[in-house]
């Protein structure tokens, strides 16, 4: 399948919304493959339009959890000019953030942020964006079947910061399991019982064609409607339970 030309000269309004909402969190690469824009141009319309004033007040809650969202994924140069900061006040803010891990249960939000950022994140950039030890998050991703995307994988084995990881291919007997079991239960609960990454899952069965049944759709509306109700009566956002991960045409987690 030919790819499709990326888009040139002047950015629409649709653009520019969706440059907000995904580079804070997908980087630059990432958004330019997202919205066929090449990498320079996004980064050049992110230093124009997320642009802030220069600050010399204290760090607030927000520009922490700004910072913690984009960190890994966004350049510390672009990301001081999100913040109004300078790159040594980002990494430095970054590092006082590193030395006060938590601990203890994960919550449900923790658990969210987990399953978004992890793919696209090495370990030591998740204690900043989690505010957990390294230990823990790479157990909680052993528990949640969770795996690096490809491209970050192939960059830290490069970097040397891990070793080359096996990507078996799907044997029959494991895509027939994976035909029954799919339309019924969560990909986390398929991906456990196949013994592959929840992304390995989802893009194995987005090739297919395998959709999930009505009646789990059903089930996990219901689910996600009561936790939205119980964070409103609680007097809070509650964080949505998801089905598993989206596959992603760059970030396929085995072969085919």
């Amino acid at each position: 399948m030919t790819a499709r030309p990326r888009r040139r000269g002047n950015w629409s309004v649709q653009e520019l919304t969706r440059l907000r909402q995904l580079l804070p969190r997908r980087g630059v690469d990432d958004t330019a493959s997202r919205l066929r824009r090449s990498p320079d141009s996004v980064r050049k319309k992110a230093l124009e339009l997320l642009r802030v004033p220069i600050k010399k007040t204290p760090w607030t809650g927000d520009e922490d959890r700004q910072l913690r969202d984009s960190f890994g994924v966004v350049d510390s140069r672009l990301l001081a000019v999100m913040l109004g900061r300078t790159p040594a006040e980002v990494m430095r803010r970054a590092e006082q953030l590193r030395a006060a891990l938590g601990g203890g249960p994960w919550q449900r939000a923790e658990l969210t942020r987990m399953r978004q950022f992890f793919g696209t994140r090495t370990d030591a950039d998740l204690e900043v964006c989690l505010l957990r030890p390294r230990a823990e998050i790479v157990a909680q991703a052993r528990r949640m079947c969770l795996a690096k995307d490809k491209r970050l994988a192939h960059e830290l084995v490069v970097r040397r910061q891990s070793a080359p990881q096996p990507m078996p291919r799907w044997r029959s007997d494991e895509t027939e399991r994976l035909r029954q079991l799919y339309p019924d239960l969560e990909n986390h609960a398929v991906a456990t019982a196949l013994g592959r990454s929840v992304t390995a899952v989802a893009n194995k069965a987005h090739r297919l064609g395998l959709e999930k049944s009505p009646a789990l759709l059903a089930r996990l509306g219901r689910d996600n409607v009561a936790v939205r109700y119980a964070g409103v009566r609680g007097g809070g956002a509650a964080a949505p339970v998801p089905s598993g991960e989206r596959p992603e045409s760059d970030t396929a987690a085995a072969d085919a």
